[in-house]
């Protein structure tokens, strides 16, 4: 099933949960006071200030402390940007050779873990609260927290797979040959029993604290009167993007064993300001509300590149802080700071079930611009002269390398939840 056609499916059953929910509760409009439901129509109160356009309504006069609190509890299923990466396990035809096993070009060869990565649909939480600071709905505080969690959904193990063949495939720029595709070889029938597993993790969390200041109060704005709300949001905003991959490998030989790690872990720490609108349209039983927010401020760019191997051979065991992609020559943390805005567009359509609780569902957009990810980090061009042992003095090019890679990431998707007043 394609993915527009999941988000197609889920929206639909969404909104049909709801409106059913709507028919039955308008079916039983009726509160504990005794008094019908009523909404949409403003109550003088003894000050001459007007009531808020929710349940309740029946109490006269400004909002009382208990009716000024909301809590909002959202699942998340949204579509979340992969992350490119070269082709890092390959495998090869059945007879081809030892020296052309997993070489990327040769005939038979295929990637079989690498390219786009954790491109899936991914499920999270998000909770929002705040709290009207003056009875009138003038101005209010409010936080909020979400999580996106991937599952490691792309991840490799070649335990239990049918291929006889599998390689670390790279170009090769050692010594005075012409650079050319070689592969390190993991299996190999009769040559090499070895084990290969990768991991892959991305992970997306987010924290925002802002007050809301009301656009117009008092009747409202816009063609609906005093039925809107239009609300200036200005705040501080933390967001966290983090990659990473890990490669194990372990080589058995006749001679002795081989033991390797890869690991490439990347970081996008935000701080900055966050500004936007809100403005919520409030019908019979019904409200929508459109969100528009934009933060600006530093994204902190972190990666950090390490490696592992143990070498076994004859009885006698050395290890090494290096691996395959990880040598030397690009092993370390890495860290710059670059200016960032992130926009976000958010619509939710709620149901009021009752004059404290409400069903949500909702749409969101969000855009996080100057990423690094783990994927983009790795060099597939190495001189094989340095691997564990290195050669000394070192022939040839001195990689791999490493460099700041940006790229966009894109989150979207559906929210399903619930809204509490107290």
């Amino acid at each position: 099933m394609s993915l527009p056609t999941q988000i197609a499916r889920t929206a639909i059953v969404a909104l049909s949960l709801i409106a059913a929910l709507v028919i039955a509760s308008d079916a039983n409009a009726q509160y504990s006071s005794g008094e019908p439901y009523v909404v949409n129509e403003y109550q003088q109160g003894p000050s001459g200030l007007l009531s808020r356009p929710f349940p309740n309504l029946n109490l006269p006069g400004p909002m009382t402390l208990s009716e000024r609190l909301w809590v909002r509890g959202e699942y998340l299923l949204w579509q979340s940007e992969g992350m490119e990466s070269p082709p890092l396990i390959t495998t090869g035809a059945p007879g081809v050779s030892l020296n052309d096993a997993g070489v990327l070009g040769v005939p038979g060869t295929r990637t079989v873990f690498g390219g786009n990565l954790n491109d899936d649909m991914v499920s999270g939480i998000r909770m929002r609260g705040g709290f009207w600071i003056t009875p009138q709905q003038t101005f209010a505080i409010e936080a909020e927290y979400f999580s996106l969690l991937s599952g490691l959904d792309d991840s490799f193990d070649s335990r239990g797979r049918s291929e006889s063949i599998f390689a670390r495939p790279f170009f090769d720029v050692g010594g005075d040959a012409p650079a050319q595709e070689n592969a390190q070889v993991v299996r190999y029938p009769g040559q090499f029993n070895g084990q290969i597993a990768a991991a892959v993790d991305t992970d997306l969390d987010s924290i925002l604290v802002n007050g809301r200041i009301a656009l117009c109060p008092g009747m409202g704005c816009g063609p609906t009167g005093h039925r809107d709300h239009v609300d200036w949001i200005v705040g501080y905003r933390r967001l966290d993007l983090d990659d990473s991959i890990v490669i194990d490998e372990v080589i058995t030989a006749n001679t002795g064993q081989l033991v390797n790690r890869d690991s490439f872990a990347t970081s996008n720490e935000f701080n900055g300001l966050q500004l936007g609108v809100a403005h919520q349209t409030n019908l019979r039983r019904i409200w929508l509300e459109s969100l528009l927010r934009v933060a600006v401020g530093n994204n902190t760019q972190r990666a950090t590149i390490s490696g592992f191997t143990s070498r076994t051979e004859n009885g006698t065991t050395d290890t090494f802080n290096s691996g395959v992609f990880a040598l030397p020559s690009n092993s370390g943390t890495f860290e710059r700071d670059q200016f960032t805005m992130i926009p976000e567009i958010g619509l939710t359509l709620g149901v009021r079930l009752t004059d404290w609780l409400d069903a949500t569902v909702g749409y969101t957009v969000l855009y996080y611009p100057n990423v690094v990810r783990a994927g983009s980090i790795i060099d597939t061009d190495l001189n094989p002269g340095a691997f564990p042992p290195p050669l000394d003095p070192l022939t040839g090019a001195s990689r791999p390398r490493f460099q700041f890679v940006e790229s966009d990431y894109l989150a979207h998707g559906l929210s399903l939840g619930a809204e509490l007043r107290f």
